[in-house]
């Protein structure tokens, strides 16, 4: 019975950072790329700090997210390979869900991270 609690909690941990992980990368990715304040704004002296946040986060949101992933995949996938699969699509079918819900579509979403 632990073992179950352990498990759905991993799930439901996991599933949180898959939904969040949008934000993540985009406040990530501009952080370390050095347009934390936007793409047409120069930080100038502040692009060190900026960069170094970014990677203080990236580290946070690897210590907050792989743990459980680990777990939660190497239990999924001795129970039986298809359910690794299953595992995989609803945890694309969250992110997804959290690109739409932070940034309302696909293109938005692309616009402000790349500045495409």
């Amino acid at each position: 019975m632990k073992n179950k609690i352990i498990y759905w909690l991993s799930f439901l941990w996991s599933s949180v950072m898959a939904f969040s992980f949008p934000i993540c990368f985009y406040m990530i990715f501009t952080f370390i790329t050095g347009h934390s304040k936007g793409f047409s704004y120069d930080l100038g002296s502040e692009k060190a700090i900026s960069i170094m946040l970014g990677c203080f986060a990236l580290l946070i949101w690897f210590v907050l997210a792989l743990p459980s992933n680990i777990h939660l995949f190497v239990k999924t996938a001795k129970k039986r390979k298809y359910f690794l699969l299953i595992l995989i699509v609803v945890f694309i079918i969250l992110a997804a869900l959290g690109l739409f819900v932070y940034f309302g579509s696909w293109t938005e979403f692309l616009r402000l991270t790349f500045n495409i």
